[in-house]
């Protein structure tokens, strides 16, 4: 999508930039998140928590010997639907995690083990193929500056397998990020994984969805952040407790930048507001301070693990920048023409 620097136009209400995000829809001026946030208010969470309820009575009926499937990194929202599916709805979940071949921080390890020990669940950690891991990583980079492509796919579709290898019924992901992003205007309870075998539920389409909220729960169930283990000063982030697991994950967040003219901070700082955790002209000043910033811990181990140079990324880089959207200035650090 090539966009010209003078017609950039940002959301009204969050400040998210307009018009170069594919499949984000706006109506006058606001953009698709922040009409989905509006619309969220008026839901009826209370049906909505009944029908979960009801889903898990029916799971725990089953008498399997596992109730689910809970898709988990060991993050906010893993630690927040375990702790409700297992402590409030009584379910037995066959906990899975698929990871990544990128370095894992301190905090990434300790969540991870942290989660099944809490909860005293089953947990199954699937480890792709590393050399293809490495191969599609490098591929997807090449070709679509999409570096974890291949990696996010496995990471809805390794569960669902394993539910169905397992004779399980349901898996649990966490928010429908397509609703929360703004890329569609309805909040469905099923994944698109769903095959009438296996139920695929969308968790945060029975209760609604803050980040805060979910840390909240879950530091009290154990969970630490990058500042807990003082190991990683992110930059390019406005906060140390998400996409933590490990370091070169992140390097996918900050590729957008260069194509559509944001990354994780415009993501994040534009949800705060959206909550009411931050106004709009201090989400403001985050995204023109930081959202260019390639965070360069992670730049380093990305390249490292799937084994090219520094230099090599930044050819590739600058081969996918969108040039009418996004510039270098003297010291080479991309920024938007704004």
């Amino acid at each position: 999508m090539v966009v010209d620097a003078e017609m950039i136009r940002r959301c009204s209400k969050c400040g998210f930039i307009l018009g170069t995000k594919p499949g984000l829809y706006e109506k006058n001026g606001v953009c698709g998140a922040c009409i989905n946030a509006e619309k969220a208010k008026g839901f009826d969470w209370q049906s909505r928590y009944n029908e979960l309820t009801k889903i898990c009575e029916g799971l725990r009926r089953q008498k399997a010997q596992y109730d689910c499937v809970i898709a988990v990194s060991g993050g906010k929202d893993s630690m927040a639907i375990v702790k409700s599916l297992v402590g409030r709805f009584g379910l037995k979940p066959l906990l899975v995690t698929v990871t990544d071949e990128f370095t894992r921080t301190q905090a990434g390890a300790y969540n991870i083990k942290n989660i099944a020990e809490r909860f005293n669940c089953n947990h199954l950690i699937w480890r792709c193929e590393p050399e293809t891991f490495k191969r599609e990583t490098l591929k997807d980079f090449e070709n679509e500056l999409r570096p974890l492509k291949w990696i996010e796919e496995k990471i809805y579709t390794v569960p669902v397998m394993i539910a169905r290898n397992f004779g399980i019924k349901a898996v649990f992901f966490g928010e429908n990020s397509a609703f929360q992003y703004g890329s569609v205007d309805t909040l469905d309870y099923l994944h698109p994984l769903s095959d009438g075998k296996v139920n695929v539920y969308f968790f945060f389409a029975f209760c609604p969805y803050s980040e805060l909220d979910n840390y909240r729960i879950a530091k009290g169930s154990g969970f630490k952040d990058l500042d807990d283990f003082n190991e990683w000063q992110r930059q390019g982030n406005v906060e140390n407790y998400t996409q933590i697991d490990s370091i070169g994950y992140i390097i996918q967040m900050w590729t957008k930048f260069v194509k559509f003219g944001y990354q994780r901070v415009s993501d994040v700082s534009c949800r705060y507001v959206r909550h009411g955790e931050l106004a709009k002209e201090q989400a403001l000043a985050y995204i023109r301070e930081r959202d260019h910033v390639c965070d360069p811990a992670a730049k380093k181990d990305f390249c490292r693990t799937i084994g090219i140079t520094e230099k090599y990324f930044d050819e590739v880089v600058a081969r996918h920048a969108n040039r009418k959207l996004v510039y270098q200035d003297v010291n080479g650090i991309w920024r938007l023409k704004e």
